[in-house]
């Protein structure tokens, strides 16, 4: 297990839970995102007003678990996970924006429908640490510089 193995499985994946927090109130949602080459930055696309972004607007301190159980067919005890600890912000600057949301629509063509919407925006997540796990007992803390 090593930090490459943190980035790899962020490039290599879809989905994650980007878990936010308002009021001491925790919300969980399941995402598709968008990796940075590095994999150090990971783009989501929401509403403005939803849920999501009123708490990353108030708390930007976020975390997203990202696994491998959608591609595990046999067992169960081979399926790892990755938290990663960031910061996350809405992206304001509109060409951004819509660069990113093309990039994302790309990758994940259900979620088109968004580019019709004036309402959507994405939310940047710039990742400071991951947890990595490979069963139980396994997990190590990475620190991104």
């Amino acid at each position: 297990m090593s930090m490459e193995h943190c980035i790899q499985m962020v490039r290599e994946n879809s989905f994650c839970v980007l878990s936010t927090s308002k009021n001491n109130l925790p919300n969980s949602s399941l995402m598709l995102y968008l990796s940075s080459e590095k994999g150090d930055t990971l783009y989501m696309v929401t509403r403005r007003g939803s849920l999501k972004h009123t708490n990353v607007i108030e708390n930007p301190e976020v975390s997203l678990l990202i696994d491998t159980r959608e591609n595990i067919k046999s067992s169960y005890s081979h399926v790892r996970a990755l938290t990663a600890y960031g910061k996350a912000s809405i992206i304001e600057d509109k060409e951004e924006e819509e660069k990113i949301l093309t990039l994302l629509t790309e990758k994940h063509p259900g979620l088109f429908f968004f580019k019709s919407m004036e309402d959507a925006c994405i939310i940047k997540v710039t990742v400071k640490k991951f947890l990595y796990l490979d069963g139980i007992e396994d997990a190590k803390y990475y620190t991104l510089s």
